[in-house]
């Protein structure tokens, strides 16, 4: 596969078509919902188990997100080819399930790509209003397939002609006069201009749908594109519906752009907030992607607000967390300016304040690795402003997405991530199931017997996930059902039972080994007493929402 490319819808189909064809052993394809405007929205379901807990990936809610699909896609083919021939994929696809939505928005994504492309943040459908609001809306206008930017001649501008490089802007210092000057606009045509007011108008597609999600949702007049109602637009409500409907997920990741960072949750709330046990394991999941990927792991709350003062509501990561008790994690895929050598930027406050020696840095970058990245200014005239130029930065494949060439290296580095998330699900396991004859034979030729059960959950996670999980009852306890055969008597104890959770290793993760304590709270014994014929066969049956189910048979003997 050649992943130095970023994949259209109809590409995308057909490479999810094929894959399902080639691997159908361990490869399912689904739909799962359908867009606004009537496209799948395509689920892989990769594994070879019967039943047992699973991880969840999904990329490109958002519409110019499109590096997210590449990625999504890299570690699908990572699982599918290596099963059989890589020995920890065979092992991980034979105890449990990977769920890939490589394209979460194909709407956004289609516009996005097209030969004469549209940018927005997520959906198509016009919102909240059905018309264009007055002011500057982002288009193509000389129709090179790019979305550019315009500068304008102006001595009130607050933009000049940079000192280390004449084809770069530098901000206006809040002192200087006597220059020229310059305004500073996204390419695109005004609606309703006057001749003399340039606002910056919003979208006609307004609509953000990681904002959309149930978590602490809020109104239009409260927080902006979140829709109309909690899951209000379609390709939200097919994730949710088919996230309620698979409970055995206990690990979630969603690919966006970009910051080269991994994010986990709240968005709205200090760690502190947070159940400790829960946020110790968040980080140590996190630091994990660290070691993989590079990326730093942060709290969106402490560490990535658009606003310093303002937060976001109805995020994916958060509802998963907070309503499901997932682990999950949203990878802001990409980072320019650290990929040209700024080194450790702090995320949004970079954007409003930073040297300008680093935004030379990073047109250097460009001009060795993309170049038709970086357009030189060209003169044109403006239908409503008259004479400009148009130039600057191709946006979407330099900052929002990586350059082409740079798309498949980007993706790969979160392949052994997405695996060794795969690692640290629970996992339920029959450590003893032994029978044990009791006494002589019955008239009727019965006998009667001892059945000891020992089950374990060998996995780092616990069955119930996070404390989370178990605050909001999102995870049953471990049941254990008998299915005795005709004629058959339970002397003692109940056919069904509930064995309760059993631990993982995320709750031994001291590493003073002065005080060590390692309880075998991650074991469970039941037993009963039986009488029934020999030969006969016993079936034990043991169910888990978040750490699959077991069965084995036994013979009285």
């Amino acid at each position: 596969m050649d992943f130095n490319h970023y994949f259209t819808n109809p590409e995308l189909e057909s490479l999810l078509q094929r894959w399902s064809i080639d691997y159908a052993q361990i490869c399912k394809l689904s739909i799962i919902g359908r867009s606004f405007e009537n496209r799948p929205i395509y689920l892989l379901s990769i594994s070879n188990a019967a039943s047992g807990p699973a991880v969840w990936i999904d990329a490109n809610i958002h519409a110019t997100e499109i590096a997210g699909t590449t990625a999504a896609l890299a570690a699908a083919e990572r699982l599918l080819t290596g099963y059989a021939s890589d020995p920890q994929v065979t092992r991980l696809l034979d105890a449990c399930t990977y769920y890939i939505v490589p394209r979460v928005n194909p709407d956004g994504a289609e516009w996005a790509m097209a030969a004469n492309p549209r940018y927005i943040r997520s959906g198509v459908r016009a919102y909240p209003y059905p018309e264009k609001e007055d002011g500057l809306h982002q288009q193509d206008i000389d129709g090179d397939g790019r979305i550019l930017q315009m500068r304008l001649p102006d001595p009130s501008g607050d933009w000049k002609i940079s000192s280390l490089d004449p084809r770069l802007l530098e901000k206006r210092t809040p002192t200087e006069t006597g220059g020229v000057y310059y305004r500073l606009l996204p390419e695109g045509l005004l609606e309703n201009y006057d001749g003399v007011q340039i606002k910056m108008a919003r979208s006609q597609q307004g609509l953000d749908f990681n904002r959309n999600f149930p978590f602490e949702w809020r109104t239009e007049s409260d927080q902006s594109g979140a829709g109309d109602y909690p899951t209000s637009e379609p390709e939200i409500k097919a994730l949710v519906d088919f996230i309620f409907a698979h409970p055995e997920i206990n690990i979630a990741i969603t690919f966006h752009t970009f910051s080269r960072v991994i994010l986990r949750p709240y968005s709205t709330k200090a760690d502190t907030e947070l159940p400790t046990d829960d946020l110790w394991v968040f980080k140590k999941i996190g630091e994990i992607g660290t070691e993989f990927t590079g990326y730093r792991c942060v709290s969106t709350f402490h560490d990535f607000l658009y606003h310093p003062k303002e937060v976001t509501t109805g995020a994916f990561d958060d509802w998963m967390y907070d309503h499901l008790g997932v682990f999950t994690y949203t990878i802001e895929l990409w980072d320019l300016p650290t990929e040209a050598g700024v080194k450790e930027r702090k995320f949004m406050d970079w954007f409003r304040s930073h040297p300008h020696e680093e935004d030379a840095m990073i047109l250097k970058w460009v001009d060795e690795h993309a170049p038709d990245g970086y357009v030189s200014w060209q003169p044109f005239d403006h239908p409503q402003l008259g004479p400009l130029e148009l130039g600057g930065y191709n946006v979407m494949y330099t900052w929002r997405n990586p350059p082409a060439s740079s798309m498949g290296a980007e993706a790969v580095r979160h392949v052994p991530y997405m695996l060794a998330l795969g690692e640290m699900l629970p996992h339920l396991e029959i450590q003893r199931c032994s029978l044990q004859p009791l006494g002589e034979l019955q008239q009727d030729g019965s006998r009667r017997y001892h059945l000891d059960l020992v089950v374990e959950n060998s996995g780092f996670l616990p069955t119930y996930t996070s404390q989370q999980a178990q605050k909001r009852r999102a995870a049953r306890p471990v049941r254990v059902e008998l299915d005795l055969p005709p004629g058959a008597l339970l002397l003692t104890g109940q056919a069904r039972r509930e064995l309760g959770h059993l631990e993982g290793r995320s709750n031994k993760m001291d590493v003073d080994v002065i005080w060590a304590a390692s309880p075998t709270d991650n074991r469970a014994r039941l037993e009963w007493f039986v009488q029934g014929m020999p030969g006969q066969v016993v079936k034990v049956n043991i169910l888990s929402e978040r750490a699959g189910n077991l069965s084995t048979e036994i013979t009285l003997s």
